[in-house]
């Protein structure tokens, strides 16, 4: 099966918005998030510059990308496969920029706002190694610890 066909299967098993193929144990710069199940936070999107419907872009693939943040940024509650059931606040910029490559090679560049902007940021995390635990001041991170810790308790031991 193709790559982009295992990582959209698992991430719609998983009930996600996203997904790296770093958190599926395939160490390849490419990743996927697909919005159009969440109704109540919104999004924008531009493709080279002009302003599109996101929901016909979805799923977005996206390879090697490149992210440049805006300024303005916020705390939302954020949630990550990665870690079930833990959510917490993490500041992310309201609006960015990617440059990456399409599934087909394209270079492609979208600004995005909203929740695109917030998932694309996670996503792109993922394929730098940080996780969103590692986004979260350490008051938010205290706050988790005794959850932290049971995911830990949990997890099957290394092979």
């Amino acid at each position: 099966m193709e790559l982009s066909r295992v990582l959209e299967n698992t991430m719609r098993e998983s009930e996600g918005i996203g997904l790296a193929a770093p958190q599926i144990g395939i160490s390849l710069q490419i990743a996927l998030v697909d919005l159009r199940k969440v109704e109540k936070r919104p999004s924008t999107m531009e493709l080279h510059g002009k302003p599109v419907d996101w929901r016909v872009h979805m799923p977005l693939f996206f390879c090697n990308p490149v992210i440049t943040l805006t300024r303005r940024r916020e705390d939302e509650d954020e949630g990550c496969l990665s870690f079930p059931g833990l959510h917490g606040p993490v500041r992310r910029s309201l609006r960015i920029q990617m440059d990456y490559l399409d599934l087909k090679g394209r270079a492609t560049t979208l600004t995005a706002g909203g929740l695109l902007a917030r998932a694309l940021q996670h996503e792109v995390d993922h394929l730098m190694g940080v996780l969103f635990i590692d986004r979260m001041s350490p008051e938010a991170k205290r706050t988790l610890a005794p959850e932290l810790e049971k995911l830990l308790q949990n997890k099957p031991p290394r092979k």
